[in-house]
């Protein structure tokens, strides 16, 4: 052990270290048996922690780690484990629906794709990772605008509109509208309004650990997606974005 090790701080990061391998916990004595430290020890270095949420009780007995220290791993991962646990969950609507399904995040004032699941047919819509899309034109955008307070909002509606195909709407009151449906209702939907001929419906994710908001989105081919029932496609992917959200709670 480090003379680093048997500082305060050094000592409480022993403790998180250990925490982290034990996902049901570990009672006070249990962690001073394991870190080496005397129980009075211990018990200072937790009620610190827990003051800070980055540890906190599980039961009466154990303690695990917090939120707080949860909300940190999920940032420094940069997203990694949000698309990991995403991808199951397009996985089952792309099978569904023999569409495209994706889950997209805010980037400044654009939606950034972060992962994509692809139907294996030949003449399917496709989205790659990466691709940026607007605020007031695309379904994901449309959600994750709606999710923004008003000073955001009133801000992106300075900024100049392209009118992708004529469908699109650029009028600030038409896209005020569309949030107040998607805010709603819980779903957007873009009908040949960026790119042509395609039809795309959107949810909202809340990743109830970093508070962070995402969009999930499944599209496809106007003419063919279309001719689903859009009640059946929109309970399946409001349903598949609170999957997800409860999969992020339990990672």
């Amino acid at each position: 052990m480090s003379d680093q090790d048997d500082t305060p701080l050094g000592r409480s990061l022993r403790i998180i270290e250990l925490l982290a391998t034990a996902r049901e916990g570990l009672s006070l004595t249990e962690i001073a048996t394991a870190t080496g430290l005397v129980v009075t020890t211990v018990h200072r270095q937790l009620a610190m922690l827990v003051g800070v949420g980055v540890v906190r009780k599980a039961n009466a007995r154990n303690f695990v780690v917090g939120e707080r220290m949860l909300r940190i791993a999920a940032l420094i991962s940069g997203g990694d484990d949000v698309t990991a646990s995403a991808e199951p969950v397009l996985r089952e609507l792309v099978d569904r629906f023999g569409e495209t399904a994706f889950l997209a995040k805010l980037d400044g004032t654009h939606v950034q794709l972060m992962v994509a699941a692809l139907p294996d047919a030949n003449g399917q819509a496709y989205a790659q990772p990466g691709r940026d899309m607007p605020l007031y034109a695309a379904a994901s955008g449309k959600i994750l605008l709606a999710l923004q307070d008003e000073e955001f909002i009133a801000r992106y509606l300075k900024l100049k509109r392209h009118a992708y195909t004529p469908n699109t709407k650029t009028d600030e009151a038409a896209i005020r509208a569309d949030i107040a449906t998607a805010r709603a209702r819980h779903i957007a939907i873009c009908d040949n309004e960026f790119d042509p001929g395609i039809l795309s419906y959107a949810s909202p994710v809340l990743d109830p650990i970093t508070g962070h908001s995402y969009a999930m989105a499944i599209f496809g081919l106007a003419d063919r997606f279309g001719k689903v029932n859009a009640a059946t496609v929109e309970t399946h992917l409001i349903n598949a974005a609170q999957n997800l959200s409860r999969r992020l709670r339990a990672r």
